[in-house]
C-alpha cells in the first residue's frame, strides 16, 4: 500500500509501543512471511523489539490463532492484539495506561477494544459495518454489541432492561470504525479454548461475554477522536486508507517517511510524492494525490492523477491512469485507459486496451491489444480448476474457462477470469448477491446506505435549521468543541490546499474526509471554507499582492468547484451568502469583498436570484450593526440581479404576447 508492504505499518506502529516482543501468527503463506520478516530490519540486532513467527496452518480465524497460541502457553501477561493490516499514528502507551487504570479500579476487566468516531458513511469504514456498540457512557464500559445489518435491512436488539437499569447514562454507538486495535489480558486466549464455537473477536467473543451470565466480566473502549486508524482489509479500504496516507491524514505516517530502508521518496506540492530515478517526458501530466516509485518512466502526453505506481514501470504514451494502483515491474502500453483500478506486479496492459473502474489485473497477467475489462472484473494468471464429486459430472453445457477469458482479454492476452461467488462472507441470500459484489469492490459509493450527499445533508438541516443557521449567537465561530475542532482544521486544510495550488476536488475530498470524521453538518463545510477564503483575499490586498476586486474574483472563480461540493439548494446558497457576509463583517474591505464575491457567484450560476432574495430579506442578514456595514456595496448588486431578473421576466413576457 503506498508502495510498501501492508505489514510494514503495522509493525511500525508496534514499534512505537513499548512492546518487547512482538508474534506473527500466519496461516496461509506462513513460509512467504516468514522468510519476509528473517530478511527485514525487524530481524536486526537494532529492532526495537524481538519478532518471531508462529505457523498455524490450520487457522481459518482469530479464534483458532488464539487457541494455538493458549496451548504455548508463553502468555503471561496483558497483550496487545492487532491485526496485520491496520495503519495507525496514535499514542500507544497512553491507550495502555488508561487501560491499567481501568484494570486497577475494575477487577473483571479483561479487554480494551480500540475505536475511532467516523460516520456511518466514512471511507475507510469497510462496507460491512462495526456494528452497534452499546457503552456505559461514564466509564465507556461496553455493555451490549451487535454486528452491523447490511445495509438498507431493519435491524433491532433485545436488551435486557435490568442493564439499562443499573445505568445512569447509556449511548448507542453507530458512528465508530473498528480499529482491530485489542488489549487483552491473559485471561483471553483461556476463555477461547474454553469455548471452540468463539471464532470472531467481535461477533462471537465480545457479544458472547457480554451476554454470558455466568463469567461476569467486563470489556472497555477507548475511542479514538482526533488520531488516525484504520485496517485494509477489503479493496474499498485498501483504497480509503492509501488515499488517507497520501493526503497526509496519518501523519507523521506518509510516503516520505520512508519506513523501508531502500526507499527515498520525497514531497512536492500538492501531494504529488517521487523516488529517485523516475524519468517523466516533458509533455506528461502528474496531477496530485499521486506516489510513483524509483527507475519509472512515464511517457509523452499521458496523464497520472491520484495514483500509486511503483518501482521499474513502463508507461507509454498519450496513457491515463485515474484513481488506480500500479504494482512493481507493470508494462501500460501507448493510448490505454486506467480508472479505479488495481493492476499487480510483472502485469502487461497492452496497447489501447481500457481498465474501468473496479478492475483488478493479478500477477504476470497481459491484457490484450483494443479489450476492454468491465467494471469489477478481475483477471488472474493461474485458472481455478472444479473438482468434481464421484457422483457429479460436468454439465455439457458449461463452457471452457479459455474461451471465456479469450473474449474478456484478447487472444494477445494470458490470464483467466476470477470468480469469486463463493467466497462470500456476510450473506448467503440469493437477495443479497448485489450486496455481496459491493463488498468485494473497490468501487465505493454511499448508495449502498441509500444516502445521497443532498439527503445526508438534507438530515442533518433537519436538526440543525431552526438553531444553527442564520443564528448571530451560534454563527460561525462558535459552537461546541467537535465544532470549533473541525473549524481550525478544516480552515487549515483549506488555506493548505490553496497556498499550494491542490486540486478543487482533492480540496473537496480533504474537507469531505474531515466533516464525516467529525461528525459536522455542511454550514460548518462552508462557514470554514469561507473563512480561509476571505482571509487569503484579506492578506493579498493587505500586502498589496492583488487588489480587492481581482483577489476576490480570482478566489471565488477558481474554487467554485470546491463550492459546489458544499451547496446543494436553495437554502445552501442564502447560508453560504450569509457565511461571506460573517466573514467579510471582521474584515478591512469586507464590503468590497462581500460585493464582489456576490457577483461572481451569480454571475457563474453559482446562486440563484431566489437564493439572494432568500437571503437578503432574511432578518439575520440585518441582525448587527457590524453585519449591516458590509451591505454598502452588495446592496447595489442585489439591485441589479433583482432588476436583471425583472427585465428577463418582461422580455419572456412581450414574446409569449
Amino acid at each position: 500500500m503506498a508502495n510498501t508492504p501492508l505489514i510494514e505499518y503495522t509493525l511500525e506502529f508496534l514499534s512505537t509501543a513499548g512492546v518487547s516482543d512482538v508474534y506473527v501468527v500466519c496461516s496461509s503463506y506462513a513460509e512467504v512471511v516468514e522468510n519476509y520478516i528473517l530478511k527485514s530490519k525487524w530481524s536486526l540486532a537494532s529492532s526495537p523489539f524481538s519478532i518471531h513467527v508462529l505457523k498455524s496452518p490450520e487457522s481459518q480465524s482469530v479464534g483458532d490463532a488464539l487457541r494455538d497460541i493458549d496451548a504455548l502457553g508463553f502468555i503471561e501477561h496483558d497483550f496487545l492484539l492487532i491485526s496485520g493490516d491496520v495503519v495507525s499514528n496514535f499514542d500507544f502507551k497512553s491507550v495502555f495506561q488508561a487501560h491499567k487504570d481501568r484494570k486497577t479500579k475494575d477487577k473483571n476487566s479483561i479487554m480494551t477494544m480500540v475505536l475511532r468516531e467516523a460516520s456511518v458513511s466514512h471511507r475507510t469504514r469497510a462496507k460491512s459495518g462495526a456494528g452497534l456498540f452499546v457503552l456505559d457512557e461514564p466509564t465507556s464500559r461496553c455493555v451490549r454489541y451487535e454486528p452491523a445489518p447490511r445495509p438498507n435491512k431493519n435491524g433491532y436488539i433485545n436488551l435486557d432492561v435490568e442493564v439499562l437499569s443499573e445505568l445512569e447514562t447509556v449511548s448507542f454507538r453507530n458512528d465508530l470504525i473498528d480499529c482491530h486495535i485489542d488489549i487483552c489480558t491473559p485471561d483471553i486466549p483461556a476463555l477461547f479454548t474454553e469455548n471452540f464455537d468463539y471464532n470472531s473477536i467481535r461477533t462471537d467473543f465480545v457479544k458472547g461475554i457480554l451476554t454470558s451470565d455466568i463469567l461476569g466480566k467486563t470489556i472497555y473502549t477507548h475511542i479514538l477522536e482526533k488520531n488516525y486508524s484504520a485496517r485494509v482489509e477489503s479493496y474499498q479500504t485498501y483504497d480509503a486508507v492509501s488515499k488517507d496516507v497520501i493526503s497526509r491524514y496519518s501523519y507523521p505516517v506518509v510516503p516520505e517517511r520512508n519506513i523501508m530502508e531502500d526507499q527515498t521518496y520525497s514531497y512536492q506540492m500538492g501531494h504529488i510524492y517521487k523516488e529517485e530515478g523516475v524519468v517523466l517526458a516533458q509533455s506528461c501530466i502528474i496531477e496530485s494525490g499521486t506516489v510513483i516509485g524509483s527507475n519509472t518512466f512515464v511517457g509523452d502526453g499521458s496523464k497520472i492523477s491520484k495514483t500509486c505506481i511503483g518501482r521499474n514501470c513502463k508507461i507509454g504514451r498519450n496513457v491515463s491512469i485515474i484513481d488506480s494502483y500500479i504494482w512493481d515491474n507493470v508494462v501500460i502500453e501507448d493510448n490505454a485507459v486506467i480508472t479505479k483500478s488495481i493492476v499487480a506486479n510483472d502485469a502487461v496492459i497492452k496497447k489501447n486496451a481500457k481498465l474501468e473502474a473496479g478492475s483488478v489485473v493479478s500477477f504476470n497477467v497481459v491484457v490484450g491489444e483494443n479489450k476492454v475489462l468491465a467494471k469489477d472484473v478481475k483477471v488472474t494468471i493461474r485458472q481455478r480448476v472444479r473438482e468434481y464429486s464421484d457422483d457429479e459430472s460436468r454439465d455439457e453445457d458449461e463452457q471452457d474457462q479459455a474461451e471465456i477469458d479469450v473474449s474478456t482479454i484478447g487472444e494477445d492476452g494470458k490470464g483467466h477470469l476470477y470468480h469469486d461467488s463463493d467466497d462470500s462472507d456476510y450473506y448467503e441470500s440469493e437477495d443479497d448477491e448485489e450486496y455481496n459484489r459491493s463488498l468485494k469492490s473497490m468501487i465505493y459509493s454511499v448508495e449502498s446506505f441509500s444516502l445521497s450527499d443532498t439527503s445526508i445533508h438534507s438530515i442533518i438541516n433537519t436538526h440543525k435549521k431552526t438553531h444553527r443557521r442564520y443564528s448571530s449567537n451560534s454563527g460561525v465561530s462558535e459552537g461546541d468543541d467537535d465544532e470549533e475542532n473541525f473549524r481550525t482544521e478544516a480552515v487549515e486544510s483549506v488555506t493548505r490546499s490553496i497556498t499550494e495550488n491542490h486540486d478543487p476536488d482533492i480540496a473537496a475530498l480533504e474537507l469531505n474526509t474531515l466533516r464525516m470524521s467529525m461528525n459536522v453538518g455542511y454550514h460548518e463545510v462552508r462557514s470554514a471554507t469561507i473563512a480561509a477564503f476571505i482571509t487569503f483575499i484579506s492578506k493579498m490586498v493587505t500586502t498589496g499582492t492583488l487588489k480587492v476586486k481581482e483577489a476576490t474574483e480570482n478566489m471565488f472563480i477558481k474554487w467554485i468547484p470546491l463550492l459546489k461540493r458544499q451547496v446543494f439548494e436553495t437554502d445552501d446558497e442564502a447560508d453560504l451568502i450569509y457565511c461571506i457576509q460573517v466573514e467579510c463583517s471582521k474584515r478591512s474591505h469586507g464590503e468590497f469583498i462581500l460585493a464582489y464575491a456576490l457577483n461572481a457567484l451569480y454571475d457563474d450560476d453559482m446562486v440563484s436570484e431566489e437564493a439572494v432574495d432568500q437571503w437578503w430579506e432574511n432578518p439575520e442578514t440585518h441582525s448587527s450593526d457590524k453585519l449591516k456595514d458590509v451591505l454598502k456595496y452588495a446592496e447595489k448588486v442585489v439591485d441589479n440581479i433583482q432588476n436583471a431578473e425583472e427585465e428577463t421576466d418582461s422580455e419572456s413576457e412581450e414574446e409569449s404576447d
